[in-house]
């Protein structure tokens, strides 16, 4: 009996912790720079799989790429490059490509650096949508991060295109009401603007109710 009571009381104990607010499963979510960081590490696996580096030869990247938020593209590009053992530079914000590589116009194209050139086309954070919750209010909002990017691997010296590669990446996921201040934290000016509305349907709602409240008394008025 004693055993039969303690499964009991542990099976209710289990129910009532998985209705409790802030039960275990529920996370915070990832704050917007790293939604987009994580979309980041996507592109520049998409820009450089499959592509081949001549060996010896180091890579100039602009740092950080035009278009690119946070530098995060070039960031994950460098640590991948750098993983395969592929010699980087990074060229400051405004630098020529051709400065960063006089010494190779000596020589020609032999062992000079190549200039990878990186274009962010679009790339950003959004709340597409407001999901509610019953019977009426808000339970949080679908959030959208996307980056375009391009690039292409070249030797300013001779005009010489190796490669070029695109890619455009994309993920989703929800964020809390009670999170949307958090996922904006230290995401810099990285700080969409939730969707509004949600109430619009309340008005009608209230209308049809009086309708039908006035019909149901005409008619037992009548009888």
């Amino acid at each position: 009996m004693r055993e039969k009571l303690g499964v009991w009381c542990g099976s209710v104990a289990l129910v009532l912790v998985s209705w409790a607010p802030g039960a275990m499963g529920a996370r915070v979510p990832p704050t917007h720079s790293m939604a987009l960081d994580s979309v980041a590490v996507q592109a520049a696996r998409d820009l450089l799989q499959g592509v081949t580096i001549p060996p010896g030869r180091p890579v100039v990247l602009s740092a950080p790429a035009p278009g690119d938020t946070l530098g995060l593209l070039t960031q994950r590009l460098v640590e991948r490059l750098r993983g395969d053992g592929v010699p980087v530079r990074l060229m400051p914000p405004g630098g020529d490509a051709y400065d960063s590589t006089a010494s190779s116009r000596a020589t020609g194209s032999g062992g000079g650096p190549l200039y990878m050139n990186v274009q962010v086309d679009g790339a950003g954070v959004t709340y597409v949508r407001r999901i509610s919750s019953f019977p009426f209010g808000t339970k949080g909002y679908e959030r959208l991060a996307a980056m375009r990017a391009s690039a292409t691997l070249l030797d300013p010296v001779t005009g010489e295109v190796f490669w070029t590669k695109a890619s455009s990446r994309s993920a989703t996921d929800i964020v809390r009401k009670r999170d949307v201040l958090y996922a904006a934290s230290g995401s810099g000016h990285i700080n969409p603007p939730v969707p509004k509305g949600g109430t619009r349907w309340l008005e009608p709602m209230i209308v049809v109710g009086v309708v039908a409240g006035l019909v149901v008394l005409f008619y037992s008025n009548r009888n």
